[in-house]
């Protein structure tokens, strides 16, 4: 049987729980909004190989700009259209080199806290929070060597408005003759 410290400790650690529950019950945590925008039916079956031409397109428009266009198409786009996929393309490499560094911080920083437990300079320097990137500073790092997959990608971009929010239900239209 169970000595009385036992029982207390573990009527305390159910107390505790319920706590937790009835905490987690009433706050709101933030991810109620992505659940109504993408259903995690949609979000779950998600894979980059099974996107229609369409989605692709845009995707790739976004991630590569204006050099998913022949020379040729891109002397036919109207400027301003060229001016606003150019915008596009610069805010979302802004956007990936920032992630890139965020996720490479996060990296360092469970390193240096793992391998220099006593040392305070490593740990000032993993005190330093993974959200701080420099700008000026271009990740070389690809998306292979940082775990990275298109999928996530896909979700990053359309958490950041650069894809529609209807980007995975979006079906191509039959009658366009080509993507410009």
């Amino acid at each position: 049987m169970l000595s009385n410290d036992q029982i207390i400790k573990l009527e305390l650690t159910q107390q505790q729980l319920e706590l937790n529950n009835r905490r987690e019950r009433y706050e709101y945590l933030g991810i109620l909004s992505e659940y109504q925008l993408h259903p995690p039916s949609i979000i779950n079956n998600l894979e980059y190989s099974k996107l229609n031409p369409y989605q692709h397109f845009l995707f790739k428009r976004v991630l590569h700009g204006l050099n998913v266009y022949k020379p040729e198409e891109v002397k036919k786009l109207h400027w301003d259209k060229k001016r606003r996929i150019t915008r596009v393309w610069k805010r979302a490499q802004k956007e990936i080199n920032a992630w890139k560094q965020y996720l490479c911080n996060k990296k360092i920083n469970l390193y240096l806290r793992k391998t220099f437990k006593c040392s305070p300079l490593a740990l000032y320097i993993a005190s330093i929070p993974p959200e701080e990137t420099l700008e000026d500073y271009t990740n070389t790092m690809t998306f292979k060597e940082l775990g990275i997959k298109y999928e996530d990608v896909i979700l990053k971009f359309m958490s950041l408005g650069l894809l529609p929010r209807n980007y995975l239900t979006i079906k191509p239209n039959v009658n366009q003759k080509s993507l410009i």
